[in-house]
């Protein structure tokens, strides 16, 4: 036989059709490593809600869901993620991971167990999505230490507005704030944010650095507070400063004796500052620079007669302050007849402010007019 013929052929290969439809995966984005990271976060605090209180489980478990795992849930669920943030978020998830490893072998045999591997599998795969091969991460901005100090800046930025916003409340002795309400502390709230996430460290100090210099210029003005102080309550009791026989209740802007409330003084005295360096700004550049110039004038004659009593906050100086300061506004109202500029429309509101904040807090009771 012909040895040709009766060599075994070979199949030949099918041939794809032409109109085959070729099923693709679909592509993890970062809303599903979030939710993954979510979902697990979920699973845990319910293992550990299950959790026999003093076991060695429900310490784990404990240190894992209120420590270990509380810098990956920061990042996660920010809204401005970056590739050095999901480099940071892979490398935070390798304890957790181990830290839920060790508490399957603890839970082994019990109910608790299928959670705990339940949640591992799903912080493995996000782990895994992670990579920065990934199209999902690559996509993402690339960040970086400068990122990184932005964020923890805005960050001391929004806190420091909130407490100017509600600084009554925030007032740590008691007889400066509203009758009966403990201070709110808006610091600590940004403090525990700050806790899970050190990059954030560099930006945010150096924002409170800048203004606790120019701010805070009685530090002995603290040497008296006590914790019983920031609690709720009457002024007086339970060893707290008590209210002067002249002083109202819930106001903080009340001179105290013949002093005047130092956050009142400081934020006055701020913005006064703020409005010089606006007009400063400005003026060269608008019609009417001569009325704006003498509206600059006046208004550091008033900063000059406030400089004058930083030292004791002295409502005399307050007083005395606020007639350049009327002055001051009536020029700068009359220059922007002339100059439509935004910047000192600005300032003219920022003026009005400060002297309604001296006026009102001087004459609580009609004693500026003494």
């Amino acid at each position: 036989m012909n040895a040709v013929i009766s060599k075994p052929r070979g199949k030949a290969k099918p041939k794809i059709a032409k109109n085959a439809v070729v099923i693709q995966q679909p592509k993890i984005g970062i809303a599903d490593i979030r939710s993954w990271i979510k979902t697990a976060d979920e699973k845990l605090e319910a293992v550990y809600d299950a959790a026999e209180r003093g076991e060695p489980l429900d310490v784990l478990l404990d240190h894992l869901c209120h420590s270990v795992l509380c810098t990956p849930i920061a990042i996660i669920h920010r809204e401005d993620l970056t590739r050095a943030d999901a480099q940071r978020l892979y490398a935070a998830l390798f304890p957790v991971l181990a830290c839920i490893q060790a508490a399957i072998k603890l839970a082994e045999g019990t109910i608790l167990q299928h959670g705990l591997e339940e949640a591992f599998a799903l912080l493995d795969t996000a782990q895994t999505a992670l990579d920065p091969v990934n199209d999902a991460v690559r996509a993402l901005p690339e960040g970086g230490p400068e990122h990184d100090f932005n964020r923890g800046r805005d960050l001391a930025i929004e806190m420091l507005a909130k407490c100017r916003e509600r600084s009554s409340d925030c007032e740590c002795y008691r007889r400066n704030r509203d009758a009966g309400k403990p201070q709110h502390n808006i610091v600590m709230d940004y403090l525990t944010e700050l806790a899970c996430d050190s990059t954030l460290e560099a930006g945010f100090t150096a924002v409170l650095s800048g203004a606790i210099g120019p701010e805070i210029l009685d530090a002995d003005w603290f040497k008296n507070l006590t914790l019983a102080d920031t609690k709720a309550g009457a002024p007086g009791e339970d060893g707290t400063q008590a209210l002067a026989d002249d002083t109202p209740v819930a106001t903080s802007c009340a001179p105290v004796g013949d002093s005047f409330d130092h956050a009142t003084f400081d934020d006055v005295y701020c913005t006064i500052s703020e409005v010089i360096a606006i007009i400063e700004a400005r003026a060269h550049d608008v019609d009417s620079s001569d009325l704006v110039f003498g509206a600059l004038y006046t208004t550091e004659r008033a900063y000059g007669i406030l400089s004058t009593g930083i030292d004791t906050r002295d409502w005399r100086a307050c007083e005395d302050a606020s007639a350049p300061l009327a002055v001051a506004l009536a020029v700068l109202s009359a220059a922007l007849e002339k100059a439509d500029d935004v910047a000192l429309f600005g300032a003219e509101r920022l003026l009005l402010l400060a002297k309604d904040r001296l006026d009102d807090a001087c004459n609580p009771s009609g004693k500026g007019q003494q």
